[in-house]
């Protein structure tokens, strides 16, 4: 053989070889060592970096968070039923608020007559309720039992929640006592309150959620983190915030639950509408209830109160916040905008009943 012929032969399987390895080694390699067994064994040991262009959806599961905040609440409430005639029928779910037996439930939950009424805890242990009190504010009952070491609750502050902030809906039945969960999200904040006509006397502040069906009074709503964020009274959710503060009037010890009564319903202006449309910022008044305190102090429908006693009714403290601080019996100056004047009502609150 020639040395021409060599020198060709060298140059053909040089370039051979280059071509087989631009092709294999950066190439078909990378592909090849992406299958299981050979990229545990390290058979191949691509040069390129190793691209993979299938496209995957990936879905995150819920179900995780779900259980644990379900689990962590289980305990910690329970279920009121009636016994009737020899069957059991349960009439809705309570939270667990002492160790030594009380609890909040929706006035929904009881009935007006029939057979005896009990509450189960998670375990099983049963007890009959001795004594019931009502808050009519929040359509609440906190009734009391004769039992001990009860599992209690923990709240969350659902001023917190935001809109897209996962919730989940829980119920307790008698079946393994096991939570039925619903999954929702807050779709609107406690201090979103633009359009929506509020009244005085009944506490609906908080935040929005999608409900759903089927509900059963006393059911909880819960946040992430396995707390309570709200209680379903069986007319609408409770915000824990709200329910906080009723819980302290419970546990104050009076024979019933004090609530301040004024009798008017009300829509907030904002310094944005103000601003746009001319009106005056503060807390318009659509209407005023017969014979209640508001009516005789002189309030009317269209007045625009901006000021009671000494707080502004625009900014970060909502206006029931400023309500439920006075009682029974107190007088409470007005400052409000009517038309082009402004005047001073004084109002004697009433109590709720």
């Amino acid at each position: 053989m020639s040395k021409k012929q060599i020198a060709f032969l060298v140059t053909v399987c040089v370039l051979a070889g280059w071509l087989f390895n631009l092709l294999a080694g950066r190439f078909l390699t990378a592909k090849l060592s992406t299958w299981p067994m050979l990229n545990r064994l390290q058979f191949l040991s691509p040069q390129a970096p190793i691209v993979i262009n299938n496209k995957e959806t990936v879905r995150v599961s819920d179900s995780g968070d779900v259980a644990l905040a379900v689990a962590g609440i289980r305990s910690k409430t329970s279920t009121v039923v009636q016994v009737i005639a020899g069957s059991v029928q349960v009439l809705g779910n309570a939270i667990n608020l002492t160790s030594n037996g009380d609890f909040v439930t929706g006035s929904a939950t009881f009935p007006k007559s029939g057979g005896d009424v009990y509450v189960v805890l998670n375990d099983g242990i049963t007890a009959k309720i001795i004594l019931q009190k009502k808050d009519l504010a929040t359509a609440l009952v906190y009734f009391k039992t004769n039992l001990d070491n009860v599992p209690t609750a923990n709240f969350g502050n659902s001023a917190d929640l935001s809109p897209g902030d996962k919730l989940v809906l829980a119920q307790k039945s008698l079946q393994n006592f096991y939570n039925k969960a619903y999954l929702t999200s807050v779709n609107g904040a406690q201090k979103d309150v633009a359009g929506i006509i509020f009244d005085s006397d009944i506490l609906k502040r908080g935040f929005t959620a999608e409900l759903g069906d089927p509900r059963i009074s006393g059911e909880v709503a819960v946040n992430a983190g396995g707390e309570i964020v709200g209680i379903y009274n069986g007319l609408w959710l409770v915000s824990s915030d709200v329910l906080k503060q009723s819980i302290s009037l419970y546990l104050g010890g009076s024979e019933k639950i004090l609530r301040p009564e004024f009798g008017f319903r009300y829509l907030y202006i904002s310094s944005v509408e103000n601003k746009l449309a001319g009106i005056t910022s503060g807390i318009l008044v659509k209407e005023v209830q017969n014979a209640s305190a508001a009516h005789s102090a002189g309030l009317l429908a269209g007045d625009v109160i901006v000021k009671i006693g000494d707080r502004q009714t625009i900014g970060d403290v909502l206006l029931d916040e400023i309500l439920q601080q006075y009682k029974a019996g107190d007088v409470v100056s007005f400052s409000i905008i009517r038309g082009k004047n402004s005047l001073n009502l004084n109002l004697t609150v009433g109590e709720l009943k």
